[in-house]
């Protein structure tokens, strides 16, 4: 009888391999058919015997009563998330102002890349019977598990129904960790899950508003960033605050003049000090000739700043002479070896010892770990457990040729082994980094694999060596009323530094110090004064830069290396070959700005305190909304007031960085005397950014050069729409230029896929508070609420949401916004998911309306609920109310001068206004042009047009002939 199938899946597909290569080579298994035709290699495998899952969950070591039982394996993999988090398309960089995104709708969605993975799976999981995660055993690994764990109930809900879904935990893919796996295993943490749901939420918002504001400020205002993304992180900036403090207290470093004084003396043959009167220079320095070891002694002062008051002490010791011996001291030293290798040290000692970046020593790491020569690279913990084999690993290298070999015989031998010390972390999930099995390093191709090997046995085999055993000793020596000392150290026993060699020294300082008793009077072979002067820091490196991100809590282990390479990515850094980094202009004006703001967004603080709170998720102390709820606040108060103080950023970019059009070898002239500016009268130029200019980081090569117009006059520059191939200066129908009545600047007209639209370059760029505008927002005249332009066709509040689009909740399209709207055809409603091929969601309002507004965007509203309807919102939804003026005689009389109500409920409006709230599939837009003979559902434009006062919703009649259901105008239908 054939076993229970269990559906297998790792995070990668070398680790699916290696899972497959344990099952395959279990007692009495029998390997199926592997497939590789689809998005990742499968694999089958029968009769793999370990405990029966009915008795497992509990993640304790199955019992040996435990029923043993043969399962089909069926092995597979991911590679990495499965999912991706983002906000919907009606959220997107020109629909939305950037502090909307605080608070909203978030999608779960499958990349393209992704969704064979992702069918895969669920099919795979309708076959299997249990569920087994093999994925990394850290945080994202928990939530990738979850990840495949949602994918997999949705090929076979019966999974969780029944409880047959576990988790495995393991260090290392050799064949003693998995079949310990398969007896403990155990089931999802739900903890870890939330902590990193929350994490990635609150950094999905922070980071997307603020860079969406910053890249959208910077390419309006300054040269060179009309293609490139100004990115944000939580994580990014504080990691860029450590680059920049170093590099400015080097630039604003005083240095200091400084005085001292040394001392020498020499050494016989036998150790006794050499302590012939010598003759005295012509500089005041004693000088012997004798033969014999130098011992340098230090100035107990160190060193003064003062040169008279070092000179006067300096003459106070010549006239001495002689020196006396005050103490004599020695005592044993040990250099302690090192403790167990967790993944911050390693970063820290691969740069230091190798010369390899944070990033590449990931990558490797993990190719070694997947490849089963060390084990998970990710990890805390710097603690072995009491039970790890520590002699059979080690003796595992006695057939290694060559150093690691000799050292691994020599350390089980003479009882040289020690157990390793236990460091303070421990993140209860992986031991610290060890190598899984023994090789030659010079069996491993790849020379950057094989040196991070070497190092991570050596320092293996380091800790589990005695200590280094030593003797120092310390003479101090008076002269005058000054002491002189020097320290001396004999190295005893090397015991760990000999397999360190060559990264790990100790110091021997000046060796073996003469044997001298206290009351001793000695004469100095030299005494000299000399002079110095501060040095400022150097920049910093990564070893350091890493140490300050685990400090203050910014990334894990698991992504110190991502941060700091998106910071070199994005430009804001360079790192030399020595490992140090060193600030390009626009990191440093981005520190800069912010800090001038007051609120340091470069500091680790809020990084720290946010870290803090994923802690407390993970240890179930509190629930993921409480967190988000309160730090996201935080976050909104940064960046409100931010944007409040963006002058002040924009004060730190213009020392670095040109004004936008400044810079004229960046742009081609296209045409001179093109539109007039509001603040001169003068004749503005269109120009263009030149190929390579402006496109440091493009998102899109094929896309038009962005262009700008230039007053030279004012000496500024406005930067014009993008993905519009030709702009235009706009005439009306007299063909007469149009200003803008807000700041007098010429309109102009822009043309994309053969639409039109009308802008001021001015407004475009600045957008008015009082009009409609929004800051980071695309402002055209569409969008305008000035109530005496003809162009302008906005509405007061028309970026706020009225209520979530039906239409897009019920397909499952979270994100669809009901906003309101104007064009030529009057008001609607509609969603902002709109479009040819997107959602059709509309509601056309009354055109007895002069003006329709939100019920609290126009009048002053005491209490929110005179503005939000009550029926209708609950929890899952907010529904604003609406206000209506009316024209005058064209509304029952009851209906007053204004009406504020909710279009949802209000049944009996609807019945008077003749509102339809269209249906699915059965929406009709309301169609422009002077058909005759439109059909719908139609008004009459006076009395006299018994037929409908339009010829219908659907295109209105501009003569007496529109067919279809209309309603005559006030006198006839209400009299």
């Amino acid at each position: 009888m054939a076993g229970p199938i269990v559906l297998n899946v790792a995070e990668k597909p070398s680790v699916a391999r290696a899972l497959a290569d344990v099952f395959r080579s279990s007692p009495g298994a029998q390997q199926r058919n592997n497939h590789a035709n689809g998005p990742t290699q499968i694999f089958e495998c029968d009769n793999v015997r370990f405990p029966c899952l009915d008795q497992q969950g509990s993640g304790r070591l199955a019992s040996n009563n435990a029923r043993v039982e043969g399962h089909t394996m069926i092995t597979t993999a991911v590679r990495g998330h499965l999912a991706s988090q983002d906000f919907p398309s009606s959220y997107g960089w020109r629909r939305v102002n950037p502090v909307a995104l605080f608070d909203a709708p978030i999608n779960t969605t499958y990349k393209e890349d992704m969704q064979p993975l992702e069918r895969m799976l669920r099919d795979l999981a309708r076959r299997a019977s249990a569920l087994i995660l093999w994925l990394d055993c850290d945080r994202e690994g928990e939530a990738i598990s979850d990840e495949v764990r949602t994918v997999c109930l949705r090929g076979n809900a019966r999974l969780g129904s029944q409880n047959r879904i576990f988790r495995a935990k393991f260090s290392t893919v050799m064949p003693g960790e998995i079949q310990r796996a398969l007896r403990t295993l155990g089931r999802v943490n739900e903890n870890l899950v939330k902590a990193v749901e929350a994490r990635s939420e609150h950094d999905l918002r922070v980071g997307a508003a603020f860079t969406r504001w910053l890249t959208c400020r910077f390419r309006n205002k300054f040269d060179g960033f009309a293609d490139q993304v100004i990115s944000y992180g939580p994580c990014q900036f504080p990691t860029l605050g450590f680059v920049v403090e170093r590099w400015a207290r080097i630039q604003t470093f005083v240095k200091e003049d400084f005085w001292f004084l040394e001392m020498t003396i020499r050494l016989n043959a036998d150790g006794s000090v050499v302590n012939n009167i010598p003759a005295q220079g012509v500089n005041n320095v004693y000088n012997n000739q004798q033969q014999g070891r130098a011992i340098s002694l230090t100035w107990k002062r160190v060193r003064l700043y003062d040169r008279t008051m070092t000179l006067a002490i300096y003459d106070a010791c010549l006239e001495a002479g002689e020196a006396v011996v005050t103490d004599v001291s020695g005592r044993p030293k040990n250099k302690w070896r090192p403790i167990p290798l967790a993944t911050v040290e390693l970063q820290k000692r691969a740069s230091k010892y190798l010369r390899i970046g944070s990033e590449v020593l990931m990558q490797k790491a993990e190719s070694l770990y997947n490849n089963g020569y060390i084990s998970y690279p990710r990890t805390e913990t710097e603690r072995f457990r009491p039970e790890f084999n520590h002699h059979d690993l080690i003796q595992s290298f006695h057939a290694v040729n060559g150093e690691l070999g000799n050292y691994a015989q020599l350390l089980l031998s003479n009882n040289n082994f020690q157990n390793p010390r236990a460091g303070p972390n421990d993140d209860n999930a992986h031991p610290p980094i060890t190598p899984a099995k023994a090789v030659n390093p010079e069996e491993i191709a790849d020379p950057i694999e094989r040196n991070i090997y070497s190092l991570v046995v050596k320092h293996y085999l380091a800790c589990c060596s005695r200590d280094a055993v030593g003797r120092e000793t310390e003479l101090t020596l008076k002269i005058a009323s000054e002491e002189f000392s020097a320290k001396g150290l004999m190295i005893l026993e090397r015991n760990w530094l000999e397999i360190y060699h060559p990264w790990e020294k100790w110091s021997t300082g000046q060796g073996v110090l003469p044997k001298a008793r206290v009351g001793t009077r000695i004469t100095p072979t030299s005494l000299m004064m000399r002079d110095g002067a501060t040095a400022p820091p150097n920049l910093i490196s990564e070893v350091e830069l890493i140490s300050a991100m685990d400090k203050n809590g910014i990334g894990t282990d698991a992504t110190i290396a991502q941060h700091i390479t998106t910071i070199l990515d994005r430009g804001y850094c360079v790192k030399d070959a020595s490992q140090r980094f060193n600030p390009n202009p626009l990191g440093i004006a981005l520190v800069e700005g912010y800090n001038s703001m007051g609120h340091q967004l470069n500091k680790p603080d809020l990084r720290r305190s946010m870290e803090a709170e994923c802690n407390a998720i993970a240890d179930g102390r509190k629930t993921k909304e409480a967190v988000l709820g309160s730090v996201v606040l935080q976050m909104l108060q940064c960046f409100n007031e931010a944007n409040a103080k963006a002058a002040k950023l924009d004060e730190a970019m213009e020392r670095h960085f040109g004004r936008l059009g400044t810079g004229n070898s960046q742009y081609s002239v296209l045409q001179g005397n093109f539109s007039r500016c509001g603040n001169c009268n003068g004749m503005m130029t269109l120009k263009q950014v030149r190929s390579s200019a402006g496109n440091q980081n493009p998102r899109n090569n094929n896309q038009a050069p962005s262009k700008i117009v230039h007053c030279q006059t004012c000496s500024q520059a406005h930067m014009m729409p993008k993905f519009h191939s030709n702009i235009t200066p706009y005439f009306d129908g007299n063909q007469q230029p149009t200003s803008c009545p807000i700041c007098q600047f010429q309109v102009l007209t822009c043309e994309n896929d053969g639409r039109n639209s009308q802008f001021c370059p001015n407004c475009y760029n600045n957008p008015p508070a009082n009009h409609g505008g929004s800051p980071s927002l695309e402002f055209q005249c569409s969008s305008c609420t000035h109530r005496s332009c003809p162009l302008a066709k906005g509405v007061q509040g028309g970026d706020v949401e009225v209520y979530p689009c039906p239409f897009c909740t019920s397909s499952g399209n979270a994100g669809g916004r009901v906003l309101l709207k104007r064009s030529d055809n009057g008001y609607r409603l509609s969603c902002s998911n709109g479009g040819r091929d997107a959602c059709q969601y509309t509601v056309w309002l009354p055109g007895e309306a002069r003006e329709i507004t939100l019920a609290d965007s126009s009048v002053n509203v005491n209490r929110m609920s005179q503005a939000v309807c009550q029926t209708c919102t609950n929890q899952s939804q907010l529904v604003r109310k609406l206000r209506f003026v009316w024209k005058q005689g064209t509304v029952p009389p009851h209906y007053g001068h204004d009406e504020t109500t909710c279009v949802l409920c209000d049944s009996q409006f609807r019945i008077d206004l003749d509102v339809r709230l269209p249906s699915i599939n059965r929406v009709q837009s309301r169609r422009t042009g002077n058909s005759s003979m439109g059909r719908g559902r139609g008004r009459a434009s006076s009395s006299n047009y018994s037929g409908g006062r339009w010829g219908g919703r659907g295109g209105r009649s501009y003569n007496n002939q529109g067919r279809g259901r209309g309603r005559n105008s006030y006198n006839n239908r209400w009299n």
